[in-house]
C-alpha cells in the first residue's frame, strides 16, 4: 500500500509540474490522469475507462474569474486509484472522485499559501540584485504546490484504503447500481455545462445537425467530427471570400466617387 500511495503521489506531482512547465498542454485532464494512474498501478484498462468517464463529468468545469471549481485533476487521481486498488470498477470511482475533488478544492488556498513561505528569501535576493539565485529558486517555488498536491493524493490512498474498502463493502448493492446509472447520466450533465458556455443562436443549427446525424442516421462520432471539420473549413473560406469581396467593393465605390468628383 505504501508503494501504491507513493506511485500515486509521484504521478500526480509529475503531471502537475509538466502541465505548468510545458504551458498547459492539457495533460492534467481526467482522461490523461486516469490513464496515467492505470499505468502507475498496473491496470491501464480500468484507468482509461475511469478517466474517459470522468472526462465527461468534469468537461464543463473550469475556473472563471476568482472562483475555484471542484478539483477534477486530483479527484480523478484518487477515484481512479481506489477503483483499481479496491477492484470495484467505475461506480466506485464516481462515488469517490466527486467528494475527493471537493476536498482538494478546499485545500487549494492552503496549497497556494505554501508559496508565500519563499517570499522573504525572494525579496532579499531582489534587493541584492542576485538574479541567478532567483532563477534557481523559481523551479522550487513552482514545484512546491505540485508536491503538496501529490502528498495529499498519496496520503488519501495510504490512509484511507482500508476505510474506503470497508465503506464500499457496507454500501448496499442497490446504491452502487444507482451510482452506475447516475454515472451514465453525469456525462450528459458535463456536456450540458460545456454547451451552456458555448451556446449561441447562430451555432444552434450545427448542434441539432450533429444530434440528428448521431441519433437518426447512426453515424459514428469520428464521421461526425470529420464532417464538422469540413464545415469549419468551408465556413472559414466563405468568410474570407466575403471579406475580400467587401473590401473590393469598397475600393470600387471609392474610385467611382473620385471619378464623379473630378467630373464635376
Amino acid at each position: 500500500m505504501i508503494i501504491q500511495a507513493l506511485l500515486v503521489g509521484v504521478t500526480v506531482c509529475m503531471l502537475d509540474f509538466l502541465d505548468v512547465w510545458l504551458c498547459n498542454p492539457m495533460i492534467t485532464r481526467p482522461l490523461i490522469v486516469g490513464t496515467a494512474m492505470g499505468i502507475a498501478l498496473g491496470d491501464v484498462k480500468t484507468g482509461v475507462q475511469v478517466g474517459a468517464s470522468l472526462e465527461l463529468v468534469f468537461m464543463g468545469v473550469m475556473a472563471i474569474g476568482g472562483t475555484v471549481p471542484p478539483d477534477s485533476i486530483h479527484g480523478t487521481a484518487v477515484g481512479t486509484a481506489y477503483a483499481i486498488i479496491l477492484g470495484k470498477g467505475i461506480e466506485t470511482a464516481f462515488a469517490l472522485a466527486v467528494p475527493a475533488s471537493i476536498v482538494c478544492q478546499m485545500l487549494f488556498v492552503p496549497g497556494i499559501g505554501l508559496r508565500s513561505l519563499f517570499t522573504p528569501y525572494v525579496e532579499r535576493q531582489v534587493s541584492k540584485g542576485n538574479w541567478k539565485a532567483l532563477q534557481r529558486i523559481f523551479p522550487v517555488v513552482s514545484i512546491s504546490y505540485e508536491v503538496f498536491n501529490g502528498t495529499i493524493c498519496g496520503l488519501a490512498v495510504l490512509l484511507g484504503a482500508d476505510v474506503m474498502r470497508s465503506f464500499i463493502d457496507s454500501v448496499p448493492q442497490t446504491l452502487l447500481d444507482g451510482m452506475g446509472v447516475a454515472a451514465n447520466m453525469l456525462g450528459a450533465v458535463g456536456f450540458g455545462l460545456l454547451l451552456k458556455m458555448m451556446w449561441q443562436k447562430k451555432l444552434a443549427v450545427y448542434f441539432f445537425l450533429g444530434f440528428i446525424m448521431a441519433a437518426y442516421c447512426g453515424m459514428p462520432l469520428m464521421a461526425i467530427a470529420i464532417i464538422g471539420v469540413i464545415l469549419v473549413i468551408v465556413l472559414f473560406f466563405e468568410g474570407e471570400f466575403s471579406k475580400r469581396r467587401g473590401s473590393t467593393e469598397t475600393i470600387v465605390t471609392s474610385a467611382q466617387g473620385e471619378e464623379e468628383l473630378f467630373d464635376d
